[in-house]
Order: structure tokens, then C-alpha cells, then sequence
């Protein structure tokens, strides 16, 4: 693997290992408000769809679609 690709790849392991007990703390509150459910729907929605904002918003800058190669399919059956 690329040097340079291989440290991206850390730096991306090392926000996998923070975003995980915040999933795990997103879980929690549904589980014990679940009349919060549509609410915290949307945070995560939220939250996900700037990640979605950002990534295109650099692909413009580049010119380059950062997610061609990656199939959303997939993604959406968590393969």
C-alpha cells in the first residue's frame, strides 16, 4: 500500500475507534427514550449526510469524484 494511503488509513481507524461509543451512546438513548426515535433518526441522518456534503464538496475542489469505486449498494447492505 501506498506510504501516504496507509497513514490515511490510521488517521480514518483512529476516528472509527472515537465514532464507536458515540454509536454505541446513539443506541443507548434510543433504547431508553424510544419515543425519541424519529428525533435522533434525523441527527444521525444529519451527521451523515455532511459527511456526504463534505466528500462532494472536495471532489469539486479536486475534480475528481472521491466516490467513484465505491458502490453505495454495498454500503447499504453493510458488505
Amino acid at each position: 500500500m501506498n506510504p501516504e494511503l496507509a497513514q490515511l488509513q490510521k488517521k480514518l481507524d483512529l476516528i472509527l475507534n472515537e465514532l464507536y461509543p458515540l454509536i454505541r451512546e446513539y443506541a443507548q438513548i434510543r433504547h431508553s427514550f424510544p419515543q425519541a426515535r424519529r428525533e435522533s433518526s434525523k441527527v444521525l441522518e444529519q451527521f451523515l449526510l455532511q459527511i456526504m456534503r463534505m466528500t462532494k464538496q472536495v471532489s469539486q475542489e479536486y475534480n475528481d469524484d472521491l466516490m467513484q469505486g465505491i458502490s453505495l449498494l454495498k454500503l447499504k447492505m453493510l458488505q
